[in-house]
């Protein structure tokens, strides 16, 4: 499957697919989008944010691929191109995603590393939407050892 990096031109599409899956996404600040199309119709995208520029920190989020084609990897080939372009990459995902983060090269943190590893701007966010989403982990990726600033 080909992943293609996201042109202005692809945004509506993007936001298209996004509201179709029943997921909120938006576009944060210095994004990148990758997605994968089936029969011109995307069916799986995932958003890297470089939010702060005094960060090197990534902050991996809406990855998200079509019910239909769910379970064929293609999350996972998301994920790994992903971690080639943009290290250290940060997500917090639902505790029943561990399984597909950690065999992609991520770490799960624990509670007593978040201030320690995670970006003060990303933590904030990160405490803000656990308190709406209380099984939210943050994971972050190991592909090149690269942890903390």
């Amino acid at each position: 499957m080909k992943i293609t990096k996201a042109e202005k031109s692809d945004k509506k599409a993007l936001l298209h697919f996004y509201k179709a899956q029943h997921y909120s996404a938006s576009f944060l600040g210095h994004d990148q989008c990758y997605f994968v199309k089936k029969n011109n119709t995307i069916i799986a995208a995932v958003m890297v944010s470089k939010i702060a520029e005094q960060f090197r920190h990534y902050f991996l989020h809406a990855l998200v691929v079509d019910e239909k084609f769910q379970h064929q990897g293609i999350a996972s080939l998301l994920l790994n191109h992903a971690n080639k372009l943009h290290q250290p990459l940060i997500c917090f995902a639902n505790n029943s995603l561990e399984t597909l983060y950690t065999h992609n090269d991520f770490e799960k943190l624990s509670v007593l590393e978040y201030e320690t590893v995670i970006p003060q701007h990303l933590l904030l966010r990160f405490i803000g939407y656990k308190n709406k989403q209380s099984q939210l982990q943050v994971f972050i990726s190991t592909f090149d050892n690269v942890k903390t600033e």
